[in-house]
């Protein structure tokens, strides 16, 4: 098999020319097929009826009598490269389910919107009989704790008694100092967490007020 190295196209050409004839006297099917180029382990083109089997995954090219490129069999792709397409198919895949699926999700919200409110003035009529529900519930508890106050200040100075006169705070007395500073603080977070729900509740009548403007002007 003859190898060429960077030769002058007329020169490339006359080894095409030749090797089909040959081909061709031989009685093989190459003059049918072609020739076949390729690149060798050191970097030098080649040419030949055929492509070895150590090159065979390699690209490589067919050319014609005239040394035009007539089909370009491109290099086997790796098992890396296999897998890393196939990753990125999946995860596109993945991506695409996940778009897919809240789409669904807001399709279904707005439903449940435009079913439920008829205008703007229902879904502030709702945001602020929620809020003022919540009101109700933090002043509530704000007259409590104001009780419970009262009761451990009153302790408070049971105990501060008790000091003056150089004697031991009753264990008991301190316990129920402790108890009640408990119950006041427990009733703060109380009120903190219904604070945070009033601040949740205007933050989703706000998303759905813009967004039932936005279905009904779609909609006209």
């Amino acid at each position: 098999m003859k190898s060429l190295n960077s030769h002058p196209n007329e020169l490339f050409r006359s080894y095409i020319v030749g090797a089909l004839v040959s081909a061709a006297l031989l009685g093989t099917s190459g003059a049918v097929a072609g020739i076949k180029c390729w690149t060798n382990k050191d970097g030098v083109r080649e040419c030949g009826n055929a492509v070895p089997p150590e090159y065979a995954q390699q690209e490589h090219e067919e050319k014609s009598a005239s040394g035009l490129t007539i089909k370009t069999q491109e290099r086997a792709k790796t098992v890396e490269e296999i897998t890393l397409e196939r990753e990125a198919r999946e995860a596109a895949a993945l991506k695409q389910a996940e778009i897919d699926a809240a789409a669904r999700r807001q399709a279904a919200a707005d439903k449940v919107l435009l079913d439920t409110f008829s205008s703007e003035d229902d879904l502030v009529l709702a945001r602020d009989g929620q809020i003022a529900n919540l009101d109700s519930q933090i002043k509530l508890t704000e007259s409590h704790i104001a009780k419970l106050a009262k009761s451990r200040d009153q302790l408070i100075s049971k105990a501060a008694i008790h000091e003056q006169r150089k004697q031991d705070v009753p264990e008991a007395l301190s316990a129920d100092i402790t108890n009640l500073r408990q119950q006041i603080a427990d009733h703060e977070a109380f009120i903190q967490t219904k604070r945070d729900e009033q601040g949740a509740i205007r933050t989703k009548f706000d998303m759905d007020i813009a967004r039932f403007r936005e279905l009904r002007s779609a909609a006209r």
